[in-house]
């Protein structure tokens, strides 16, 4: 068994890169166990095989890199996991005929049928909704639209070269969009995406746990 605590954390970027790479290979071919102690959620998820999350010496998740990223036990691995982090907006949980919606005073979205059934006592309740950056969808390559759609106005444009991110506002709310390096918007200008809901998720505004 072998033991990294932080190892790479003094060197510049292109080196960690390329450390990441030689103890992954280091990993593949002794067959050891390793456990590998960071901060960065880069380096857990491009490196660890299974993942511990830890908060104020408390585990809060443990499993492979894609279950974390996909269901998230709480508010804080939901957030930790992910570059750009998930965006976290509070919401209240109301019903329209047979529906249940998120919110605000900005925007309002339907909660997937399947999930609906999670969210029934918190009808009248503020919860926490969170969606990635990356589940943000231009409108205009999107058909169906209804209970999906946020209108928002860019307040920032971060262009990476293969991406861009969107700083973006809804009334009070703000939140990222990442987006394709081809995507073509100004400052100040009212865009419109779809949240693939299927990638959503609620939390506890209280305990923080996931709802789902």
């Amino acid at each position: 068994m072998f033991l990294f605590d932080e190892p790479l954390s003094n060197l510049d970027a292109k080196l960690r890169v390329q450390m990441r790479t030689e103890i992954a290979k280091l990993h593949q071919n002794l067959q050891a166990t390793m456990i590998y102690v960071t901060h960065d959620q880069v380096e857990a998820m491009t490196m660890g095989s299974r993942i511990v999350v830890m908060k104020d010496g408390l585990i809060q998740q443990v499993s492979d890199p894609l279950t974390l990223y996909d269901y998230p036990n709480n508010k804080f691995v939901a957030g930790f996991i992910g570059s750009p982090p998930m965006n976290f907006i509070d919401v209240e949980i109301v019903r329209e005929g047979s529906n249940y919606f998120v919110k605000t005073t900005a925007f309002k979205v339907i909660i997937p049928k399947e999930k609906q059934d999670k969210i029934k006592s918190y009808m009248g309740k503020t919860v926490t909704f969170g969606f990635r950056p990356e589940d943000l969808i231009d409108e205009n390559i999107v058909k169906d639209k209804e209970g999906k759609l946020v209108k928002a106005k860019v307040e920032v444009i971060e262009p990476l070269g293969s991406e861009i991110f969107l700083y973006l506002t809804a009334g009070k709310e703000s939140f990222v969009a990442r987006v394709p390096h081809h995507y073509k918007t100004k400052l100040g200008a009212e865009v419109g995406f779809v949240i693939d809901l299927e990638k959503t998720h609620v939390f506890d505004i209280e305990t923080e746990e996931a709802i789902y």
